[in-house]
């Protein structure tokens, strides 16, 4: 076990040098995959030279039938687990269910529990908003109308959290704004002071009592910095100057009084702005095709949300995540990588849920909410990950950090250097609102290697000669090389998903137990099925990477000639 630790600390280093040395490499183009620089774009910007097209129909069906497979019997090896010999060890986690007398259910992840305990508050407030303002717009003339807007939005930021959090909040966005203003519009003071209240406003600000409004006060504190920081960045960029006080002042309170842009949904002012002067314009009283659309959302929304709640009686997969290390160790491969497949698929529903319900008001306000989160089981490039999962998120690190750092030209050297930067910038903010504990940094680290690794893997595949070789192969056997190559794209990709779900311990466990023992095992020729070796294992992952990587392939290959036949 030394030995591996030891291993994997080596392993560790080594992955933040060659990140390093790779980034030299990849900056030289001043073009990379996190952010892109087009700001609406939901692609990657792999249009030319495209993708190759789909296997022959057998390996089609022989790739997707393996993946479905593996990831149904996944749950069923987590109910196993869950149920068998992990039951007595997680048993202190269950609580008594909501629904079933005497049934148990797993509420480890607080912020699901919490966010259960306030949903019906949440839906009230988003109701009564969405009603406030659709009244204000179509029953009160244009300049009433705003006010109106403004008033309804404050209180019931009010009636969500409480009063000395919004005047605690909006007392800090007056400061950050006069501080911006009187440093000339220095960018790098609402930087500050915003990223220093992110990181550090829980120990002074002040909290209700009560775990639910907690909850909400606590949203409202951090979703709230960033509405600041956008604002105060689009003042930095001469705005101070080229408007009216008046107006100014008037569009920060629209901006910050909507509700469903408060809590766990980021869109910078510039958005907001064009959305709002969109939907005042319309003067339409009722869209049944705008309605339709969201009620549809809004249903499946509610499925989604039962579900969840119907898994967490039979599947217990977040209390042995929060579990000691010691407890995911004792578990063989098979069953440590079930349990962190379908722990990765309840995170993306607990957040298509938490995201979707602002936004599913905001769309029935006749808004453009950023879309819901990529589901997991179709990403094999993280890239597209870190674009579409947080899509606010990604727009606000794209626009508010990437493309500044990046947009003037300079000469080779210093554009490296500056791409460097950049990248760290970028990781920077997503470690200060996520924290910097050892698991996240990992976390980050392979993100980084992956989002390198997939650019490498582009620069060299538009290459001419790449192209023309290509032709030479042919497509189905291109495809099965990119399939292959993707490998070193995806592992990196989800065993970085591993660290950022579990406790401390719980991701370095995973790694050691799968990827660094499964590879010595592979070496020293250990590789046996009866008794299950690590060697062995770690081969059928990267098997089952292979077709998961085709299935990700076909995917965005149909999705992208629907996108093509729409544009004709």
């Amino acid at each position: 076990m030394l030995t591996n630790k030891i291993l994997f600390s080596l392993l560790y280093t080594s992955t933040n040098i060659i990140t390093t040395f790779f980034a030299f490499l990849i900056f030289t183009e001043n073009a990379p995959t996190l952010p892109t620089s087009s700001p609406n774009d939901y692609n990657m910007k792999t249009s030319s030279p495209s993708i190759p097209g789909p296997l022959p129909k057998p390996e089609r069906v022989l790739a997707w039938s393996i993946w479905i497979f593996h990831s149904l019997f996944a749950f069923v090896i987590a109910y196993w687990v869950s149920n068998g010999k992990a039951k007595g060890w997680i048993k202190h986690w269950m609580q008594d269910s909501s629904y079933l007398p005497g049934w148990k259910m797993d509420l480890s992840d607080a912020e699901w529990a919490y966010y259960r305990q306030t949903v019906w508050h949440l839906l009230l407030d988003y109701g009564l908003h969405s009603l406030g303002i659709f009244l204000s717009k179509h029953c009160l003339p244009s300049p009433i109308s705003r006010f109106a807007f403004i008033l309804t939005g404050f209180l019931v930021h009010i009636h969500m959290s409480s009063f000395q959090c919004i005047v605690v909040l909006y007392t800090f966005a007056a400061t950050v704004i006069f501080a911006t203003w009187v440093t000339g519009g220095a960018k790098f003071v609402p930087w500050i002071l915003c990223i220093s209240f992110i990181a550090k406003a829980t120990q002074f600000v002040p909290f209700s009592s009560g775990t639910h409004i907690f909850y909400r006060e606590f949203n409202i504190y951090l979703y709230g910095s960033i509405k600041i920081l956008n604002f105060a960045l689009y003042l930095s960029d001469g705005n101070f100057q080229n408007s009216k006080f008046s107006k100014l002042l008037e569009e920060s309170l629209l901006y910050f009084s909507y509700l469903p842009y408060s809590m766990t949904l980021i869109v910078r002012f510039e958005d907001f702005k064009e959305q709002f002067e969109k939907w005042e314009k319309n003067r339409e009283i009722f869209c049944w095709e705008t309605k339709k659309s969201a009620i549809w959302f809004g249903v499946r929304l509610a499925f989604w949300g039962a579900f969840i709640d119907f898994l967490l009686h039979f599947i217990h997969v977040q209390a042995l995540f929060n579990s000691p290390d010691s407890l995911v160790n004792s578990l063989n491969v098979y069953e440590v990588c079930a349990i962190a497949y379908v722990a990765g698929q309840l995170f993306h529903v607990k957040y298509v849920v938490i995201f979707g319900v602002p936004a599913f008001f905001a769309a029935l306000d006749g808004f453009r909410p950023p879309p819901p989160p990529i589901c997991i089981s179709r990403v094999s490039l993280y890239s597209r990950m870190w674009r579409h999962f947080d899509n606010g998120l990604y727009q606000f690190l794209k626009h508010q950090v990437y493309i500044p750092v990046m947009r003037k030209p300079l000469p080779l050297v210093l554009s490296i250097l500056r791409g460097l930067a950049a990248l760290c910038a970028v990781f920077g903010v997503v470690l200060a609102w996520h924290g910097t504990r050892r698991h996240y940094i990992f976390w980050v680290t392979l993100s980084a290697t992956e989002l390198i690794v997939e650019r490498i893997g582009w620069q060299i595949w538009k290459r001419p000669e790449v192209q023309r070789l290509r032709g030479r192969i042919g497509e189905h056997g291109c495809r099965r090389i990119m399939a292959t190559l993707m490998l070193l794209t995806v592992t990196p990709g989800i065993f970085g998903v591993f660290f950022f779900l579990g406790q401390e311990g719980v991701g370095e466990t995973i790694a050691m137990n799968v990827v660094v023992q499964g590879f010595l095992d592979v070496i020293n020729f250990n590789i046996s099925a009866f008794p299950l070796t690590a060697g062995f294992a770690f081969l059928h992952i990267l098997t089952l990477g292979y077709f998961f990587n085709n299935v990700c392939l076909d995917i965005e290959f149909w999705r992208r000639k629907r996108s093509e036949l729409k544009v004709e």
